[in-house]
């Protein structure tokens, strides 16, 4: 064999190799996204892949998502079925064409029995099947399709739950995980109205609304919050918290006992206490809202601001780096709306 084609022989097999190794790996998430524009829009499965990446999660992804497409379209997309019947995913996302959950006929005759269908070669294939639940659009509205409409939705919220219904109940009947993106968008709206999850068309997802989505797959699929995760899509880091907690919320607050949204509006503490310079403080919400947590001296004086933003409810942790300060005692208030509480902490050098 002349050298250059043994070097590429060799090169090949290693190629081979590698890519074999990396699909028998027990640990890494194998998932295939089937939808349109809701998905490929950002790159939601890279993404979601990043996100996996920074929380030590391997992943493997492929996507077919073309413009418009619905379910009934991808029982009969080649692309579609060719990647479903390699039988190699853990996961298939199943995304409806955003309209259809909302307009009683085709969610009924095209929605739902094409679902049934793709969820049945997937599970022919070993694989489970994930619904993707989308959100409502910006402004609500009516929506017709060859003359077959919904409801008038009032605004977002209105139709959100129409959406929600629709995903919850095919979900339900057939044993399927469900991915709550809309949920998290909900709540995530309810607590920052002027939040830009949408593109100025009113329907696709902005880049934040894409994140919030991604942090919805990755709480779902690894049970396990996305709060701290360090990949960021370029989105400032108090954006990213906030989304991070949405999601957390959405994905894992109603359905994992281990995280519960708190009874209480409290300080729950400091530790160390006493401190040498830093401190941890943690505290408790028990409903989302525009949250201020600020540091006084023994005067009464304020001397710092650590939060000024909007969070879910839930429980949260923060640093305060407290080395500019002189030794004594300080007062931490935490302050939501109506509601507040003090916690005395001492710092000694």
């Amino acid at each position: 064999m002349p050298a250059i084609r043994k070097y590429v022989f060799i090169s090949l097999i290693c190629i081979l190799a590698a890519e074999a190794l990396l699909y028998s790996q027990d640990d890494t998430l194998r998932v295939l996204f089937i939808g349109n524009s809701h998905t490929y829009v950002n790159d939601l499965p890279t993404m979601f892949l990043n996100l996996a990446q920074s929380g030590g999660h391997p992943v493997i992804k492929d996507m077919s998502a073309p413009g418009g497409y619905t379910f009934q379209q991808h029982t009969t997309n080649a692309t579609t079925l060719t990647k479903i019947n390699q039988g190699i995913w853990d996961y298939v996302v199943l995304q409806e064409q955003s309209q259809y959950p909302v307009i009683e006929y085709y969610r009924d005759s095209s929605m739902y029995p094409s679902a049934r269908i793709l969820d049945s070669l997937i599970r022919y294939n070993s694989e489970q099947t994930a619904f993707y639940m989308t959100w409502g659009w910006r402004d609500g509205g009516t929506h017709t399709i060859n003359g077959h409409s919904s409801p008038d939705f009032r605004d977002y919220y209105h139709m959100q739950d129409s959406v929600t219904t629709a995903y919850t109940r095919i979900a339900d009947e057939l044993d399927a995980l469900l991915l709550p993106a809309g949920n998290a968008w909900k709540i995530a709206k309810t607590i920052d109205s002027s939040l830009a999850l949408w593109l100025p068309d009113g329907y696709h997802p902005s880049l934040i609304g894409s994140y919030l989505t991604a942090c919805v797959f990755y709480a779902k699929f690894f049970d396990e919050s996305p709060i701290g995760l360090t990949y960021t899509a370029g989105i400032s880091p108090e954006t990213v918290a906030f989304l991070q907690s949405c999601a957390n919320q959405a994905a894992l607050s109603t359905d994992n006992p281990a995280i519960t949204v708190p009874l209480k509006f409290e300080i729950l503490g400091n530790y160390p206490n006493p401190f040498n310079g830093s401190t941890n403080i943690e505290y408790s919400l028990s409903q989302p809202g525009k949250v201020r947590i600020t540091i006084y001296d023994i005067l009464g004086r304020r001397i710092e601001n650590l939060i000024d933003e909007n969070q879910a409810a839930g429980k949260y942790l923060i640093n305060w780096q407290a080395v500019a300060f002189p030794t004594g005692i300080y007062f931490v208030r935490l302050k939501m709306g109506y509601y507040s509480d003090t916690r005395k902490i001492t710092m000694i050098r």
